[in-house]
């Protein structure tokens, strides 16, 4: 059963309604086009039809059920779920990793991070989030200061310190890694690309993956805020090279570079390793 509006604000039910959206949309992706349209995303993207239907869906649930807040979605950009001023805003991404889905890769998922209204897209002022893979049933979710779950099982990253130990995944869509990314990724244990930030650093709140980066200033806050969030719930650590602490990400077209690790050691020797990129 849904929360009401009167209490949907609470730790206990946010994560519930963020759980059932990821199930709504896994059922209307299944059933596959039904009149929603091709078009042009916010920063001037191509969609398809399952991008249009995950974002009609999500606006619906919500705006039953959070009439004080609004939705800042890469696909319809800003709108209000109710009237008066937004006491919340729901950053989404309907399908992160949409080249992944079309291929019928097992690499796409919803993502949903929940911040007050007003302020920078930066994961220390997410309140709830959720990432949900389109291929699983049960998403993570996180709550402020409550940690990381996935279903009524918490999750934590690995205790990975050392970069030749790690697992790393390293984003290189229209990107070629040279000079020192290189020479980290030459020193990981072992590495991988999966073309979805929010998947890869799920694995990492997981403790499936040690470590994500990527260094290509391409990265936009829908994309990787709410499983940053949920690595940092679980224990990790998020840096933003840039050296702005994520506070400069005011809108979908701000872009960053991250190194997102298990612990505070990896990210800091991937960091002093990557230098002035």
């Amino acid at each position: 059963m849904v929360p009401s509006a009167e209490n949907v604000t609470t730790p206990e039910s946010v994560p519930q309604v963020l759980v059932r959206i990821h199930s709504i949309v896994r059922r209307r992706l299944a059933g596959g086009p039904g009149g929603s349209p091709a078009g042009i995303n916010l920063r001037g993207h191509s969609q398809q039809w399952f991008d249009v239907a995950a974002d009609e869906v999500i606006a619906e649930e919500l705006r039953a059920c959070f009439p004080d807040g609004e939705m800042l979605s890469e696909e319809s950009g800003l709108q209000s779920l109710g009237n008066g001023s937004p006491r919340w805003r729901f950053l989404v991404d309907p399908v992160d990793g949409s080249d992944n889905h079309s291929r019928k890769l097992p690499l796409s998922a919803v993502s949903i991070a929940v911040l007050e209204a007003e302020g920078p897209l930066a994961p220390d002022r997410v309140h709830w989030a959720m990432v949900g893979s389109l291929d699983e049933d049960c998403p993570l979710t996180a709550t402020k200061n409550l940690g990381c779950r996935q279903g009524e099982e918490a999750v934590s990253v690995s205790k990975v310190r050392a970069l030749g130990d790690a697992f790393v995944s390293c984003e290189l869509s229209h990107h070629a890694p040279t000079g020192r990314l290189a020479t980290v990724l030459s020193r990981a244990r072992s590495v991988r690309s999966y073309g979805c930030a929010s998947r890869a650093l799920a694995l990492v709140a997981r403790g499936a993956l040690d470590a994500h980066i990527d260094v290509r200033d391409r990265l936009t806050a829908e994309s990787f805020l709410a499983a940053a969030f949920l690595v940092q719930e679980a224990g990790g650590y998020a840096l933003d090279l840039d050296g702005h602490g994520f506070q400069h990400l005011k809108d979908l077209h701000s872009t960053t570079r991250i190194v997102v690790a298990a612990t505070v050691e990896l990210a800091e020797e991937i960091a002093k390793e990557l230098g002035e990129l």
